[in-house]
């Protein structure tokens, strides 16, 4: 029997003795009960040494389920809660409509794999992990998924309620306001939003007012999304919830207002920023999540690859000079200068940032925010932290002469700077820094780097699928890659994971602009951008498009992707 080769493999495996076995054979004889049940009560081994004894017999993967695991909706609707705990089961990946994976205490319960089977009408494939770590995610996901219904239904019962309060702009009866932002409904749709937001990975959350009804829109991976929004009735009761979170003045209806909280969510905390902005019928606000389990703070993971990311990391172990990202917002340059500040920190140096505002906190590094309205700006800023002996200072924009002067100087005395810049590609930051005022021998003195780059969404790999791009697709890459036609193209058929988008997640793209002796020399003699950008690319530099491309030709995403986020050169 195959509890027979369980026990002599858990003995040649080291997990149990002879005598502990023995004692709970004879513990089995007079009870009848699972073996492996009597083994772990009776402090003989341990449920870890039991699963992966399983894995090892059955040749199947054990999982240890941490404790910020959480399944995919689509997966725990599957299974009936009940059924889950009965056989103490969880699924866990459902593979194109053909199969599931279940992850199993008992993986020899035949009772449980035919229940799941006939639930399903899927294939079943096995997996072992503990009971504790199992019951643990039953009881964190099916509850919350218990809690989300109900929410919704609280909502939808209050739809026909007529308590409207219409917005006009000025303050309004604030004590009925502040009651109703108060009662079990709101709170309720509040939290769920932002539980669907975390759950998505989404960035924004988008409250939209109109005449008759609101909408609520997520933006994941750079798309909005339209999401299932509460009754009219009940926005005003919403966006005063939200206000009072981030301790903004819900008495203000007519002038715009930023506020900021944080709440938990599965155990980690989660940064809001708030921004209200006055409308026709009534305020606009949109929530910025900043969720730090999303933030990547390694180079090595960002998307750098060979030489580019073997002298970046040489730049960042440099004491002095400048290096600088470009693009628009929303292109992912705050993560990239977080991933640095992650590779510089040290408990030998001195690492400080001027931002506006601080998005994550960064353990070992110190950050400020400014504030305009008290003359505290970058350039004010700057002057001061020169004098708190730095070995980096991270910059959050170059936005004026002033900045950029400081900046500048602060490398040519002894500092290694990171910024960012507002151009659209690498090669036109050199141009930009001049329009601002900065002379060329200073620019050209302390720049060592020039990282421009893009997000692009990730192919889904749940559902992705290779396909052959029409000639209209393949004529925007054969101009510069005539051999395209023979490469393999890959795109997202649309699943449950990736809420049919065929997209789930995204990766940057990067063009990066080494200052060498020929860029120097191009800096002093001011040529024009095009100038400057053809001898860049004949020099060696990929583009935003090429490094693009190169992930298309990898299978990571679309071309389409890649053309609407770069510029053809």
């Amino acid at each position: 029997m195959i509890t027979d080769q369980l026990s002599e493999m858990m003995l040649r495996s080291g997990r149990i003795g002879i005598r502990e076995l023995e004692k709970a054979l004879a513990v089995q004889e007079g009870t009848g009960r699972l073996l492996t049940d009597i083994l772990v009560e009776e402090g003989l081994t341990s449920p870890v040494d039991i699963a992966l004894t399983f894995s090892d017999l059955l040749n199947i993967p054990y999982l240890e389920l941490g404790e910020d695991f959480l399944m995919q909706r689509e997966e725990y609707t599957l299974i009936p809660e009940a059924v889950a705990r009965r056989f103490c089961l969880i699924p866990l990946q459902k593979e194109n409509d053909v199969s599931i994976t279940i992850v199993m205490k008992n993986p020899l319960d035949m009772d449980a794999v035919d229940t799941v089977r006939t639930l399903t009408s899927l294939e079943i494939h096995k997996a072992v992990g503990t009971e504790e770590r199992i019951l643990a995610v039953i009881d964190k996901c099916y509850k919350e998924e218990a809690y989300l219904e109900e929410t919704l239904q609280d909502i939808v019962d209050l739809e026909g309620e007529e308590r409207s309060l219409e917005y006009d702009g000025v303050a309004g009866d604030v004590d009925q306001l502040l009651v109703r932002a108060n009662d079990a409904p709101v709170v309720r749709f509040v939290n769920l939003l932002l539980m669907e937001a975390v759950r998505d990975g989404a960035s924004d959350i988008h409250f939209e007012p109109g005449e008759k009804t609101c909408g609520v829109r997520l933006r994941v991976d750079g798309m909005l999304h339209p999401v299932t929004p509460p009754p009219k009735s009940l926005f005003p009761a919403i966006v005063t919830r939200i206000k009072i979170l981030a301790e903004m003045d819900i008495a203000e209806r007519r002038l715009p207002l930023d506020g900021r909280f944080k709440f938990k969510f599965s155990g980690r905390v989660v940064d809001v920023r708030v921004s209200s902005l006055p409308q026709v019928f009534g305020e606009k606000v949109v929530l910025r999540i900043l969720d730090k389990q999303n933030l990547m703070l390694d180079v090595d993971e960002i998307g750098f690859e060979g030489q580019i990311l073997k002298r970046l990391k040489e730049i960042l172990a440099m004491p002095n000079g400048i290096m600088l990202l470009t693009g628009p917002t929303g292109s992912g340059k705050t993560t990239t200068l977080y991933a640095a500040l992650n590779r510089l920190k040290s408990p030998a140096k001195n690492i400080q940032t001027v931002e506006d505002p601080v998005e994550y906190l960064v353990e070992g590094v110190n950050q400020m925010t400014i504030r305009p309205k008290i003359g505290l700006d970058f350039a004010q800023s700057l002057r001061h932290i020169l004098r708190q002996d730095p070995d980096a200072v991270m910059i959050g924009e170059i936005r004026d002469y002033e900045t950029a002067e400081i900046a500048m100087r602060a490398s040519l005395t002894g500092h290694l700077v990171l910024s960012t810049l507002h151009t659209n590609d690498a090669t036109s930051a050199f141009n930009r820094l001049r329009d601002i005022g900065i002379k060329t021998y200073l620019t050209s003195a302390t720049i060592r780097m020039v990282i421009a780059q893009r997000l692009v969404r990730m192919i889904c790999e749940n559902c992705k699928a290779e396909y052959h791009p029409d000639d209209d697709e393949l004529s925007l890459v054969t101009p510069l890659h005539p051999e395209a036609v023979d490469w393999s193209f890959y795109h997202g058929a649309g699943c449950n994971r990736c809420h049919n988008r065929g997209f789930k997640g995204r990766q940057a793209i990067f063009e990066v602009l080494e200052v060498t002796p020929l860029i120097r020399k191009l800096i002093h003699d001011e040529v024009d951008d095009l100038t400057f950008r053809s001898t860049a690319i004949e020099n060696g530099m990929e583009t935003l498009a090429d490094n693009g491309f190169s992930r298309v030709r990898q299978g990571v995403t679309t071309l389409e992707e890649v053309v609407n986020v770069c510029q053809m050169d």
